[in-house]
């Protein structure tokens, strides 16, 4: 098994949390070759806020996923606490899904017959945390992103805003050093995005968890520490 060292350990200078070294994906599944990353060197600290824009096309979403290990890189490296992921066997790819990285997408991806506590309980009882401190920890999580009156309402009893709410506090079960989120704002009015937007920086501040976040929301991107510019499969820029 990997060993990991969690993010919330380090206070007296930045460790390097995530490194991605000339990253390149190309897709050919219709016999023509589409390159969609063409080399793509990043990196980021234990705690950092990092938002990636960057206009539809640009290859964010396509990055985000690789480093989340949801698919591979044509070529180069990702390293994850100076660890090479293509490297990591079985074991550690469980370990570096289910407890180093969390994910927000778009879409809630909420259970529906469950209520706003078992859902966000989900990810610890995988993990095989024993229920009292799973429920304990997903009150404390759900009251942390305002949702303290909430915990037994199912889904469908609440609003967009809420439904992403809970999808962040289940992505924070498990107490990963690193956050994913793919457009997390991209389906709610602007009410909804504005207090999402506001939330980041809150969790990010309190959890000292590093955040990576693909945003079209210039709000949001605001709110990063540090904002990176993709553009055509490359970054462009540096905020």
């Amino acid at each position: 098994m990997a060993e990991f060292v969690s993010a919330q350990t380090s206070n007296l200078m930045p460790q390097s949390l995530l490194e991605t070294r000339d990253l390149r994906r190309v897709f050919s599944e219709t016999g023509e070759k589409l390159e969609i990353l063409k080399g793509v060197n990043f990196s980021m600290n234990a705690g950092e806020f990092v938002a990636l824009t960057g206009s539809s096309g640009s290859g964010k979403s396509t990055f985000l996923n690789l480093v989340g290990m949801l698919d591979t890189p044509t070529s180069g490296e990702i390293l994850f606490k100076g660890k090479t992921l293509s490297k990591f066997n079985s074991q550690e790819r469980d370990m570096y899904h289910r407890v180093q990285v969390g994910f927000v997408f778009q879409f809630h991806h909420l259970l529906s017959e469950f209520s706003a506590l078992e859902n966000v309980c989900v990810p610890g009882r995988i993990l095989g945390t024993p229920e009292k401190a799973c429920r304990e920890r997903a009150e404390m999580l759900l009251e942390t992103v305002g949702l303290k009156d909430r915990l037994r309402h199912l889904p469908r009893e609440l609003s967009g805003g809420e439904r992403q709410r809970i999808a962040i506090a289940r992505a924070l079960m498990n107490e990963p050093d690193l956050i994913l989120a793919d457009e997390p704002s991209g389906n709610l009015d602007e009410a909804n995005s504005a207090r999402l937007n506001e939330l980041f920086g809150e969790l990010n501040a309190k959890f000292n968890q590093a955040f990576l976040i693909v945003t079209h929301d210039e709000t949001l991107a605001k709110f990063a520490k540090r904002r990176v510019i993709m553009h055509n499969g490359l970054i462009q820029g540096v905020e």
